[in-house]
């Protein structure tokens, strides 16, 4: 079995982020999912959605260890990866093209430094002295969440878990971006 090396997360980080499933499951191929579950369960929804040779049994097991692990987020993947399986109803959220990676970082913000929002509409995390002025050059300021600074949890793998719980309390799931 191959491990994970900074080259192998960068591919799959890569692939998460352009919503490429195809590359994604190709960089899963013999590596463990355990250290990854948060962006391989990504990855294979959109294996899946794209109907790659394999994708389903990876899903089953990647879908197998987040029933295990039970980390922040991991209900919330599982219930998308149930859905794309074809085994489940789905989360009912909508999508966003948020960067899990700036919302964890956002979460995990020092409170002195200032509060941070969402744009429920685009995905962006910001500062809210930036989101202020846009709302004041005409924007929606209804259309910012503010993201509390929750501390962050140990490891990337967990971070993401708990940017995905939290969006999917504001009712959101992450989606791919895209220009």
């Amino acid at each position: 079995m191959i491990g994970w090396d900074e080259d192998a997360l960068a591919v799959l980080r890569a692939a998460v982020a352009r919503g490429d499933g195809a590359a994604g499951a190709a960089v899963l191929a013999g590596r463990p999912l355990a250290p990854v579950l948060q962006y391989a369960g990504d990855v294979l929804v959109a294996a899946l959605a794209e109907g790659v040779p394999g994708a389903d049994e990876r899903a089953r097991a990647c879908l197998a260890e987040l029933g295990e692990r039970g980390g922040p987020g991991d209900a919330e993947l599982a219930a998308e990866l149930a859905a794309a399986l074809g085994d489940g109803p789905g989360p009912g959220l909508a999508p966003l093209p948020a960067d899990l990676g700036a919302v964890a970082a956002a979460l995990g913000a020092d409170p002195a430094g200032g509060p941070w929002l969402l744009d429920l509409e685009r995905g962006d995390v910001l500062p809210a002295e930036e989101a202020a002025g846009d709302a004041e050059c005409g924007g929606d300021a209804g259309r910012w969440a503010p993201v509390p600074p929750l501390g962050a949890p140990e490891g990337e793998d967990a971070r993401r878990g708990a940017a995905r719980r939290w969006l999917a309390e504001q009712g959101r799931r992450p989606a791919p971006r895209t220009l």
